[in-house]
């Protein structure tokens, strides 16, 4: 191999022929050109290490052919060669960029030992580029494995995603990422889990489908895609898919944007968003072993059920989560009592296998992404992700019937069986912090247990029947202000769309007008409420969206109504209808338990609306 290779440029066939042969004597490898266009016309297609280069020449002198290569490559080494005379063109030259000159005449000893200097700089220059690029690099990669390092002291999937979301950010120049994972409660697609930087949670998709996501991606193909990604107003925007893998499966998807200096991203970006991420996978699946651990620790082996501890730390994450991402869960407090009479009767192995066997009953009836926990003794907390005031409600009601049902309740002796009290409640509706949502809780317990002989006393009867007898003894009020109440409770439906309530209206024979009012004042609402009315839709003003109207026959008997039971404030009106002048009895309660069960009741017995199981 040579010691370098040169082009050698002049107009003058001699000294071209000269320098030539100079410089292959000394084992360089050589290539002429006669023009500085000729020599333009080579380097497109040929590197050399040094040009050598006249000062003097027709067209494109020496000093211009110098400044268009250096405008192509700032690194080249250059050197002029020039007369006596022309000493001050060799210094403009360098002035534009030539590394030396050279004076003619000139001997092959002055040649190569000023091509040797001219070659031992750029080595020296490529050295030091190659020690800094090099330093650069390891700065960029200690600086990344600090950054990876401080993932693994994240023991929680919600605090590692805050700092799997920053890393990303400061490796790609990203200002703002969203971490979408799997969602456990579906067969498919991803929630929303965590947001960091330049993000408007309120803006961003509670959930997203697999279908959404490049094949690429959702294929296990890439583990970083560029691509668009549509804002709120439809506009593309550039953006980086990241996906996160546990073994062949993907979990998580991270969108980066908002790259600084208003950028695309790029391969540069990809690569160390993928150096990064395989940190991240390792340290989720530590943060998914170290979860499991502690379940382990605080969790009952034989009967399933976590201390209580280890649900007031799960609480608070999901309060934290709730608040961040405008999201709801429900409390269940299941309390058994009285349950010393039982304790007596067994001894201490048989009574923890009856308490055994009865948190197998309720586990039965958990989601995977609902727990349960106990203080120790008979008494239970379920937590409901995902849940609002209705669908707790609705749990409540099934735990009620399958634990009553259940053998360790069932089958034991009248004398020392114990009853099934149970409260609900929903966050955000019901409290915002832990304390008072377990407050309330007791608080609902003890409604639950006043309020089981009246409930049983009312499940004896035709709903008919129960509703004329809640009216019983009650005080009699205007007719005019009966008609306001009811015209109230049905326009005000749905004024706060983001909660979830059931509503129950029967008109009977002498509000019609009072509801159909109250239905035109709903009119332009739109909510997540169901509003239920007894009667047909010609005879209230015609069928509207929002509303379910269902016939009255089965009801016949029973006096106007008005029930709310949800996310709202509960209420219960009932009213009869007296004959003549005299004035209707009114009764009138917000309370939940009776609300609760009033409305359920309704809907079990006239199939609407459809709320699930």
């Amino acid at each position: 191999m040579g010691r370098g290779r040169i082009l050698a440029v002049d107009d003058q066939r001699y000294f071209r022929e000269l320098i030539e042969g100079l410089l292959v004597e000394e084992g360089y490898e050589v290539q002429t050109a006669s023009s500085g266009e000729e020599a333009l016309r080579v380097l497109a297609h040929a590197s050399f290490d040094v040009i050598v280069t006249d000062l003097v020449m027709p067209g494109m002198n020496g000093c211009d052919l110098v400044q268009r290569v250096k405008e192509r490559d700032p690194d080249q080494e250059i050197m002029v060669v020039t007369g006596v005379v022309d000493v001050r063109s060799a210094v403009d030259a360098m002035k534009v960029g030539a590394t030396d000159y050279l004076l003619k005449p000139f001997d092959r000893a002055t040649l190569a030992a000023a091509l040797e200097a001219t070659l031992q700089r750029s080595r020296l220059r490529q050295e030091r580029d190659r020690l800094l690029e090099e330093n650069i690099e390891y700065l960029g990669e200690r600086s990344l494995f600090e950054r990876a390092l401080g993932l693994f002291s994240a023991t929680s999937i919600e605090a590692l995603s805050e700092k799997v979301l920053d890393g990303l950010c400061r490796e790609t120049g990203a200002q703002g990422g969203v971490l979408w994972w799997r969602d456990a409660q579906a067969d498919h697609g991803f929630r929303l889990a965590a947001a960091h930087g330049l993000v408007r949670i309120a803006e961003e998709p509670e959930r997203i489908d697999d279908d959404a996501l490049p094949a690429d991606v959702r294929e296990l193909r890439a583990v970083t895609v560029c691509t668009d990604w549509q804002d709120t107003d439809g506009l593309p925007r550039p953006a980086l898919l990241v996906a996160l893998h546990r073994r062949d499966e993907l979990v998580g998807v991270l969108r980066l944007t908002d790259k600084l200096g208003g950028e695309r991203f790029d391969d540069v970006d990809r690569a160390c968003a993928e150096k990064f991420v395989r940190f991240a996978n390792t340290a989720y699946r530590n943060a998914e072993r170290f979860r499991a651990l502690e379940r382990r620790t605080l969790q009952d082996p034989d009967s399933g059920v976590y201390r209580i501890e280890y649900l007031q730390d799960v609480l608070a994450n999901e309060i934290e989560k709730a608040n961040r991402f405008g999201r709801r869960f429900g409390l269940v407090e299941v309390a058994i009592d009285p349950i010393a009479p039982l304790r007596e009767r067994l001894d201490s192995d048989r009574f923890d296998a009856w308490r055994t066997a009865l948190a197998h009953h309720l586990g039965r009836l958990l989601r995977a992404t609902d727990l349960v926990a106990s203080d120790g003794d008979a008494r239970f907390f379920v937590m409901l992700a995902e849940s609002d005031a209705i669908g707790t409600a609705m749990f409540k009601q099934r735990a009620r019937r399958a634990l009553e049902a259940s053998e360790p309740i069932a089958g034991t002796e009248p004398d020392v069986r114990p009853r099934v009290s149970l409260g609900a409640v929903s966050f955000p509706a019901d409290a915002r912090e832990g304390e008072g949502l377990f407050r309330e809780l007791d608080a609902r317990v003890a409604d639950d247990r006043r309020a089981q002989e009246r409930e049983r006393r009312l499940g004896e009867m035709p709903l008919a029947e129960a509703f004329a007898g809640l009216v019983e003894g009650a005080s009699r009020e205007p007719a005019d202000g009966v008609a306001s109440l009811l015209r109230f409770a049905v326009s005000e439906v749905g004024r706060r769309p983001h909660e979830r309530n059931l509503v129950f209206c029967s008109p009977g024979d002498k509000f019609g007008r009072a509801v159909r009012e109250g239905l035109r004042l709903r009119r332009d609402l739109q909510a997540d409420t169901d509003l239920v009315v007894l009667g047909e839709p010609e005879g209230l003003g015609g069928s509207e969206e929002g509303v379910t109207f269902v016939p009255a026959e089965g009801m016949a008997h029973a006096p106007p109504f008005a029930v709310h039971f949800g996310d709202g404030p509960p209420y219960v009106l009932v009213a009869d209808e007296p004959t003549g002048s005299e004035a209707p009895r009114l009764f009138h309660s917000s309370e939940r338990s009776l609300a609760e069960w009033l409305a359920f009741r309704l809907q079990s017995e006239l199939g609407a609306p459809r709320i699930g199981s």
